[in-house]
Formats: structure tokens, C-alpha cells, sequence
């Protein structure tokens, strides 16, 4: 089986194809959908930073040049987050399957089948780039004074769709993650059901935090 046909298998048919992918892992393959994807968020994060300017009145020593390393932080973080994540839930899920007397091996196995499971989160890049490519320019004063512009701006229509459809979408990477989890480890359904649960759940919450953390309720 071709990189192209694993790629329209685990969008069509993730069952047949994940069992595919456990039996011969290719981590050269996953490491490229999780770059893909990568790639795409870090251009999101770049488009965010032109077409939203932070001007923070009232801080001390916010200059213009911090205030562009922390665009510059922003950018190469979202570029780097993706490969985190990857081994963190990669990691997370291996220890919680050989808890549970799973039989499989984390390399290549796991690491390649958990790559593979984030080949949705692709759209996902597609959909910020949209978003920030459809916004007009326009400038955040953030200061004592002004403690809801950020509440204003992240409350939007379609800056909660998008939250909302990233749900969606990781929520079909749990999916995908459910049946290569089950096949590699060769362990039930139910088990794989719990594992592949706890990194939606932490995604949901860290959602949910991140809305809070703007004054969203």
C-alpha cells in the first residue's frame, strides 16, 4: 500500500487501514503528515500576526521589539508544538496500553500509528489559514483599562466555529487512533476506547481553560 492509498484509507476506511499501517509502520510517512500540519498552523499563526496587532498600553517595559519576539515566539512555537504533541500522546497511550497488557512497540509502531491519527488536524491548518486570510486587519488595545478586548475578539462567530470544528476534527483523530491503538496492541475495544478517550478529554479541557482564560463562558 502506496503513502497516497494509507492517506485516502484512513479518511475512508480507518479500520482496514490502520491495521495496515500497524503491521508495517513507516514513521517517515507520519513524520511528514505531522510536518504537513505543522507547517500549516505556523502559516496561521503568521497570518494572525499581520492581520491582528497587539498594542498593550499600561505595561511596563512592553517594547515594540519584545513585542515582535513574542510574534517571533509565537510563530516558531506553532511550529514545533505539533511534533511535541505527537510524542506526548504517542508516549501517553503506549504506557496506558502496555498497562493493559498491550503487545505492541512504541517504535515504529505507536509513533507511526499516532502520526497518522493526526491527519485530520491537516484541515484543521487549512481552516485557521482561512479564517485569518478572511479577517480585516485590525488592532487589539490591550491595557488595564480594556481588559475584555481579547474576550471581544475570541468570542466572534468565526472564531468559535473554528474552535468548534477543531473538536470535530480531533474527535476524528480519536477515531483513527482508536483503531490503530486497538490493532497494534492487540488489546479490546473498549480498552483502546478509555486510552485514546484521555488526550481528547485533556483537549476539550485545555479548550475550555483557554476560553476561560479570555473571559469566555
Amino acid at each position: 500500500m502506496s503513502f497516497i492509498e494509507r492517506i485516502i484509507g484512513t479518511i475512508s476506511n480507518p479500520k482496514n487501514t490502520m491495521k495496515s499501517i500497524a503491521q508495517e509502520p513507516m514513521i517517515e510517512e507520519a513524520a511528514m503528515i505531522v510536518g504537513l500540519y505543522a507547517a500549516l498552523i505556523s502559516i496561521a499563526a503568521y497570518l494572525q500576526s499581520y492581520k491582528i496587532t497587539m498594542v498593550f498600553e499600561g505595561i511596563p517595559n512592553m517594547t515594540s521589539s519584545m513585542q515582535s519576539i513574542m510574534t517571533i515566539s509565537a510563530i516558531v512555537f506553532a511550529l514545533i508544538r505539533p511534533f511535541i504533541l505527537w510524542f506526548i500522546i504517542a508516549g501517553v497511550v503506549h504506557l496506558l496500553s502496555m498497562a493493559l497488557v498491550g503487545e505492541g512497540r512504541f517504535y515504529p509502531q505507536v509513533i507511526t500509528i499516532t502520526g497518522y491519527s493526526m491527519l485530520p488536524m491537516i484541515l484543521a491548518g487549512l481552516v485557521s489559514i482561512g479564517i485569518f486570510l478572511m479577517i480585516d486587519p485590525q488592532t487589539v488595545i490591550i491595557s488595564p483599562e480594556n481588559q475584555g478586548a481579547l474576550k471581544e475578539l475570541y468570542s466572534s462567530p468565526i472564531f468559535l466555529t473554528s474552535e468548534f470544528v477543531s473538536i470535530i476534527l480531533q474527535a476524528w483523530c480519536t477515531l483513527i487512533l482508536f483503531y490503530g491503538i486497538r490493532t497494534a496492541h492487540n488489546i479490546s475495544s473498549n480498552a483502546s476506547a478509555i486510552i485514546c478517550s484521555i488526550p481528547f478529554a485533556f483537549s476539550l479541557l485545555s479548550m475550555v481553560f483557554t476560553l476561560q482564560g479570555f473571559g469566555i463562558k
